[in-house]
């Protein structure tokens, strides 16, 4: 770990090197993911690592992480923005156990536990190194494929309620850190609830850290879109919540609810873009490339699947 001195100074090298948001839109307006591939190989991203798009993001991904467990000021900080690789790998390498598959084939870029570490350890069913959040969901998850309960909700709802219960943890005094969790959750929950259709099975996937009631999860989960639009007519979850209803107004997946909750992650430290006390500097540099790299893949793949213009840049996190 470094100190936050250095990991600012880092950070606000590194600014300079994101794409940007014309750069961004240049690549939501080319007529081919290929097209747009060029822009990225103009620029190095993923250091020239494939020529295909994939390739690139998963490169400049890695190359993202790598900054993170080099540079972050403290355990806490590397370990709350590398959770979600961390968590998916453990995700991923508890399923290839059990269901004999292979595990290179699962696991994506390195988190705060490097991938073949973690490997080695799930395989052994070795769980003491790991922080107690990910040690129970481990423990949790063998139960669940040795009994035969195993299913791929429950498997991702126990990853994910023990993923927010250590972003919980790690965010907690502080004041960025603790309103960010707090979005993510409540957008996980509301999608939970959506999704699920019944208030009992909602309850049983939905995540720590929101604001959101539990009577307001369930109220979520009935569906009844005007009643919902009246109740959170002033609540300071309205945004995700209309955002969601949209959604599901549309018959689509809850892309709108998704970049809604990351948007307003952005706008958190984004207030606070004239402080720099601390680790804010490196924090806003972290989500600004975390969402640069959701960006990429929403733009190729939207290419490549012949979206339209406007609908990819409503998929896209922040302003574009």
């Amino acid at each position: 770990m470094s100190d936050s001195i250095y990991a600012n100074a880092r950070a606000a090298a590194l600014t300079g090197s994101l794409l940007g948001a014309d750069r961004l839109s240049r690549m939501a307006d080319c007529a081919s993911a290929d097209e747009a591939v060029k822009i990225l190989q103009e620029v190095n991203f993923g250091e020239g690592a494939a020529a295909d798009g994939e390739g690139l993001v998963a490169a400049e991904e890695r190359r993202y992480t790598a900054f993170v467990g080099e540079t972050a000021p403290s355990e806490k900080y590397a370990h709350f923005l590398l959770a979600r690789y961390d968590y998916r790998n453990a995700e991923a390498l508890m399923r290839a156990k059990h269901l004999r598959l292979d595990p290179k084939r699962m696991t994506g870029a390195d988190g705060a536990y490097p991938a073949a570490w973690m490997e080695e350890k799930i395989y052994a069913d070795d769980y003491a190194a790991f922080s107690p959040q990910l040690k129970e969901a481990l423990a949790a998850a063998d139960e669940l494929f040795v009994g035969g309960g195993a299913t791929g909700r429950k498997v991702n709802a126990l990853f994910s309620r023990a993923r927010f219960k250590e972003l919980k943890a790690l965010a907690a005094g502080d004041g960025v850190l603790g309103e960010i969790v707090s979005l993510w959750a409540d957008a996980a929950n509301i999608g939970v609830a959506l999704r699920a259709k019944n208030a009992a099975l909602a309850a049983e996937m939905t995540v720590e850290g929101g604001l959101l009631t539990a009577a307001e999860i369930a109220a979520i989960a009935k569906g009844n879109a005007d009643a919902l639009r009246e109740a959170f007519r002033y609540s300071p979850r309205k945004a995700l919540v209309f955002a969601a209803l949209e959604d599901a107004a549309e018959g689509r997946p809850l892309s709108a609810l998704e970049r809604t909750a990351d948007s307003a992650a952005l706008i958190v430290l984004e207030r606070q873009k004239y402080n720099d006390e601390g680790s804010l500097p490196f924090l806003r540099y972290c989500f600004r490339k975390a969402a640069e790299l959701e960006n990429v893949r929403i733009v190729l793949s939207c290419l490549s699947n012949g979206v339209e213009k406007a609908e990819i840049r409503a998929r896209m996190r922040g302003e574009v």
